[in-house]
């Protein structure tokens, strides 16, 4: 399961809800039938009835959520979607989920450390890279710096 948004606050009295969307496909939401949430380990599927877009949230109507009292039940709550539905990415594109927990070396070959987050912003992502000496050096995530991800190796 990934996370595509959290859940802010009701929106209006019959069950709507304003979601902050933390991905960088926000038409996610137009194509699903059901976001998830984490409920006692478990993830708990709830049909989309209706979405509406902004440019940082999405107003989400879900199935037997018919309240506000209902509606805030769900805030600061994480939305997930199964792996399945993940969008297709182009090539140089990589899903943070990915890039957490990469091994990070210069041109030598010389260990840096390891992406421990990643932080987006208008120009481009900076890599976080946690040092084995516990420093933290934020890496610009453009391609003269980039040379190459190898995910293969993540997995290895």
């Amino acid at each position: 399961m990934y996370i595509i948004g959290k859940v802010l606050k009701p929106q209006g009295n019959k069950g709507e809800v304003k979601v902050e969307i933390i991905t960088s496909f926000p038409e996610h939401f137009v194509s699903l039938d059901s976001v998830y949430f984490e409920e006692n380990k478990n993830y708990q599927a709830y049909s989309i009835e209706a979405t509406r877009t902004t440019n940082r949230f999405v107003f989400l109507k879900l199935k037997n959520i018919d309240s506000i009292d209902q509606a805030e039940k769900l805030r600061n709550r994480y939305c997930y979607i199964k792996d399945d539905e993940l969008s297709e990415l182009a090539k140089d594109e990589y899903y943070i989920h990915d890039l957490i927990g990469m091994q990070v070396f210069d041109e030598a070959g010389n260990h840096i450390g390891e992406i421990s987050e990643v932080e987006s912003y208008p120009g481009n992502d900076v890599y976080v890279v946690s040092s084995p000496e516990g420093v933290q050096l934020n890496i610009p995530a453009i391609q003269e710096v980039i040379k190459s991800v190898d995910k293969k190796e993540k997995s290895e």
